[in-house]
């Protein structure tokens, strides 16, 4: 039997930077190309992951750690993003691929490359 509607996105809500980092690098290693979205409104940041439905139990297990996960609630996110401000339309690609790279880089003992060229 298949859905009519696809799943709703399962919204997250953290307190700092730091728990929003860390939520979003875990979330990168389990599901890099999951659809997703950040904003920022009252001083807390909401992140929105778009996951199939075998995934959202342990999506939502692993967010919930560093933060708060509010379930399937695309209007309280849609809300936030309007009167907030939207930070990142892909926030699980960006932020997790630069964070895990950071990680893979700093394990090797390589320092970040920084970039030196000047146009």
């Amino acid at each position: 039997m298949r859905l009519k509607t696809p799943p709703q996105p399962v919204v997250f809500r953290f307190d700092g930077p730091t728990a929003l980092c860390s939520a979003v690098e875990e979330i990168y290693r389990m599901a890099p190309k999951a659809p997703s979205a950040l904003c920022r409104w009252q001083g807390r940041y909401f992140l929105q992951v778009r996951a199939g439905l075998g995934m959202r139990r342990r999506l939502a297990r692993s967010g919930a750690r560093y933060g708060a996960c509010l379930g399937a609630s695309p209007v309280l996110f849609a809300f936030c993003r309007e009167h907030g401000c939207e930070i990142s339309r892909d926030p699980v690609a960006k932020l997790g691929g630069a964070l895990a790279r950071g990680k893979k880089e700093g394990q090797t003992g390589e320092e970040p490359r920084a970039d030196t060229s000047y146009s």
